[in-house]
């Protein structure tokens, strides 16, 4: 997976000490003015842009947090991180509690702004994305997996470092019997050291005879920093475990578009009481080793006690402290060694089973052991192997056995400016002739203002890619077909103003690309196609009124293979306004989301397989819901009356799926509580 490229690049322990004001001087840490809190992200818990270093100062003082949002609701004492990277790169949390993209939908998969996706129209059940990415890395998958944006992975799950401890309680439902619970609590046992525990319980009811879910998700994590952040730990499980009851869609989309069925318990179905299974464990743990020592960057003198009469009498204290000179970073140095060992097991039911077990340990070298705050080191390498096994079983088929070792490398350049990374990375695949799956990748990125809150960049990836095991394997059994890798060329363009307007451009040439047909046979394209695709995000605000809108552009040359929407956008119109002396801060406001018509897949809860079809067009629809969002204190409150436009359709022919329409109109609340203290 080409994250593990990423990965060592920030291995170094990485210190900012940005308190704003002049060298020579620092003001004791003491009252903090306010600057004011951020809502605008993609819902759930907010981060900001800041980081959490442990490199210059650090030798004397241990881990330095960068509190650039000095009031947050949290009051600097939760910051967040993610399994990759773990290397002291620390958010801090921005208000947790309101989110006008997000959380006032009670579908998580709602609240990622930006990802659009078809599902059944149940929180909680298979989707599928509209908006495909390709050559994004060569991570190894069992099957297509459905519920990727809910499941739990050591890659997706939060890290915490706190001052106090800190605990979430979160429960949503609507009129339909959906229930949402979430229980996360964190703190740290010393500085330096944190554990963390975060559930979330997902169970809708459903709409149909035997649709209703009941999926759990945990997972429990530790890491450490030591003093001087030289030594820096991690390790954690997560569990995911996904029962969903599914009676297969109706089988004749004519019982809800000319009204012939109210109830749709009632409606024949291609399938009765069937079912899948999801059980996963996965456990990781990483741990890495600055060789550089960390030296000091400040030398602390005596503390100077000020004082003044008059109408300006104040007591304060100013610590005079000297800057010492940072030595420019040598390319060649002893660098940070590093290790990771993870441990992935899932196991899906329906009618048959598949089956897989993958081990893997991570060893890597890379020279960019010097904070880049004050020197930006000309050339950072990243060099590692992973030696890997898997096993695997289809239906019933025997167990299968691989191992393979996989190399990866990385090359940052500084440019002027700007910077150019060079990726490769070499995965095992599956095929009989043992060619690796492969990824060579470069991109160079130009900051266009010296806040660096403007940027461009371009960039290109190859990549060959053998499909998922499951495909390769059927298709090898039950059609006598050896597949071969898909290869796929993307170019990229990005540009971002201020983090108001965002625009991105691929054109992706994809070869010997792989899909399910209706019959659920693998089918091989036999010629080459391009996927051009265009996103332009805005975040435009007048005052109290606020809008943000996302719109994608896409253009396959062959919609066989490749179908998706010509266009799709999704918008919000909020006012964020407070009310009654401060106390309390409301958004309230709209959203609206559509795409244009096209052959979207098809899922069949037999297989637990998405599947190309051309019978059912979906799409064409305007979904609009109504919001309110409420902060309190530390308690955050939302009410959402969804697909308001129900109310007035004369045919309700709002299909999500072919075959699975949408919830009619719906009232959906929930309450979120935050403790640190």
């Amino acid at each position: 997976m080409v994250l593990l490229l990423l990965l060592p690049a920030w291995a170094g322990a990485q210190v900012r000490r940005t308190d704003g004001n002049g060298p020579g001087t620092t003001l004791s840490r003491g009252r903090i003015p306010s600057m004011g809190s951020n809502t605008t992200g993609q819902g759930g818990l907010q981060m900001a842009d800041t980081t959490l270093s442990s490199g210059d100062s650090a030798a004397t003082t241990g881990l330095q947090y960068h509190k650039e949002t000095p009031d947050s609701i949290l009051r600097e004492r939760v910051f967040l991180f993610y399994y990759r990277p773990t290397y002291v790169k620390i958010d801090q949390l921005w208000n947790p509690t309101l989110a006008p993209t997000g959380i006032q939908y009670n579908d998580p998969i709602d609240a990622l702004n930006g990802n659009y996706y078809l599902g059944k129209g149940l929180i909680g059940h298979p989707h599928v994305s509209i908006y495909p990415t390709l050559a994004d890395g060569l991570d190894m998958q069992l099957q297509p997996d459905p519920n990727i944006v809910y499941a739990k992975r050591p890659t997706n799950i939060r890290l915490y470092q706190t001052m106090t401890p800190y605990t979430v309680l979160s429960y949503n439902s609507s009129l339909n019997k959906d229930y949402l619970v979430r229980v996360a609590h964190t703190q740290n046992i010393k500085p330096g050291w944190n554990v963390a525990m975060d559930y979330r319980l997902i169970a809708p009811e459903g709409i149909y005879t035997a649709s209703s879910a009941s999926n759990h998700y945990l997972d429990a994590s530790t890491n450490y920093f030591s003093r001087d952040a030289r030594l820096q730990a991690t390790a954690g499980v997560v569990w995911n475990k996904m029962r969903i009851d599914e009676n297969g869609g109706i089988s004749d989309d004519t019982y809800f578009t000319q009204q012939r069925q109210s109830n749709r318990a009632g409606v024949p179905v291609r399938y009765t009481n069937k079912g899948t299974l999801h059980n996963e464990l996965a456990a990781f743990g990483h741990l890495t080793y600055n060789l550089v020592r960390q030296f000091e960057t400040e030398r602390h003198r005596d503390s100077i006690a000020l004082r003044t009469e008059g109408d300006s009498i104040v007591a304060d204290t100013l610590d005079v402290v000297d800057t010492l000179r940072i030595h420019a970073p040598r390319v060649l140095n002893g660098g940070i060694l590093g290790v990771e060992l993870n441990y992935d097991r899932r196991k899906r039911v329906f009618d048959d089973s598949t089956w897989w077990q993958q081990s893997s340990a991570t060893i890597f070298w890379t020279n960019d052991a010097y904070p880049d705050h004050r020197w930006r080191n000309p050339l950072k390498l990243t060099l590692g192997i992973t030696p890997r096994l898997l096993t695997s079983a289809v239906g019933r088929d025997s167990l299968h056995y691989r191992s393979w070792l996989d190399p990866f490398a990385r090359a940052e350049l500084a440019v002027g400016a700007g910077t150019l990374v060079a990726e490769a990375d070499l995965r095992g695949s599956l095929n009989d002739q043992g060619v690796p799956d492969s990824r060579w990748a470069a991109h160079f990125d130009m900051p266009l203002d010296s806040a660096r809150h403007s940027t461009v960049g371009f960039g290109a990836v190859r990549q060959t890619k053998m499909p998922d095991v499951r495909m390769v394997k059927e298709a090898l059994v039950n059609q006598n077909i050896a597949l071969q890798s898909i290869v796929s060329d993307r170019y990229d363009f990005h540009f971002n103003l201020r983090d108001v307007v965002e625009l991105d451009l691929h054109a992706n040439h994809l070869s010997h690309n792989t899909w399910y047909d209706s019959l659920l046979f693998v089918r091989e394209g036999t010629r080459p196609l391009w996927l051009y695709q265009a996103s332009l995000t805005m975040h435009l605000a007048l005052g109290w009124l606020h809008l943000d809108m996302q719109h994608l552009l896409q253009h396959s040359t062959d919609s066989v293979q490749m179908p998706v929407p010509l266009w799709a956008t999704k918008n919000s119109l909020y006012a964020d306004v407070n009310l009654f002396g401060r106390t309390i801060r409301a958004q309230i406001g709209i959203d609206i989301r559509y795409h244009t018509p096209f052959l979207a897949p098809g899922y069949d809860p037999a297989s637990g397989l998405f599947y190309h079809q051309d019978r059912t067009a979906v799409g064409n629809y305007l979904w609009g819901d109504v919001f309110v969002n409420l902060n309190i204190k530390r308690a955050s409150f939302y009410a959402k009356a969804g697909h308001l436009n129900a109310l007035w359709e004369t045919q309700p022919n709002y299909f999500i799926l072919p075959h699975y329409p949408g919830q009619k109109f719906g009232f959906f609340w929930g309450i979120t509580w935050h403790f640190f203290d």
